[in-house]
């Protein structure tokens, strides 16, 4: 392998990690089992990169292979009671790839739409989703009674919907 094409594959693996893991996910029925699954998926996708033709569909190449992968972790779970079978599975895998396919785009959708908060609202958010406070926590921290937060975070939530709804609706311009 050229170390162009090695950049490539790196690359490509690299941008579609995010949707191939929410793609993987949706597949599993234990979420535990998603990191090392992934790793699995990434040791092919680099095993096999020779077979990869740059300039071809790298998305559709690498679910294949995490369809595969899945498939062989879904056969380890034999001893359970809730088994799904190839053609089940290949009905999920084709509606989460579906699904899957505008992650980066309402990923992409909701970072710009976040960008556009005020700075308290950003601060309410970051406060709850990213460092993961109680709400309580959070009213007593800025000092607001905890049903304002809860009516304020609902509202927010709303007008994030609203802007990744439009941002995409105008094929993710900028609104």
């Amino acid at each position: 392998m050229t170390d162009a094409n090695r950049d490539y594959i790196v690359q490509e693996i690299v941008r579609f990690q995010p949707r191939l893991r929410a793609f993987v996910r949706c597949l599993l029925v234990k979420s535990n089992d998603v990191d090392d699954v992934m790793q699995e998926i990434n040791a092919v996708l680099w095993e096999k990169a020779d077979d990869f033709v740059p300039g071809t569909d790298f998305w559709a190449w690498a679910t294949q292979v995490a369809r595969y992968k899945v498939l062989n972790q879904i056969r380890k779970y034999g001893h359970e009671r809730l088994i799904f079978d190839a053609q089940m599975l290949e009905r999920m895998a084709e509606a989460a790839k579906h699904t899957s396919e505008s992650f980066e785009e309402r990923r992409e959708a909701l970072q710009d739409c976040l960008n556009k908060l005020s700075p308290a609202q950003r601060q309410l958010i970051d406060l709850r989703y990213v460092d993961g406070h109680a709400i309580e926590r959070i009213a007593e921290a800025i000092g607001r009674p905890a049903g304002s937060i809860r009516q304020t975070l609902y509202r927010i939530r709303g007008a994030l919907l609203d802007c990744i709804e439009r941002r995409i609706a105008m094929g993710g311009v900028n609104s």
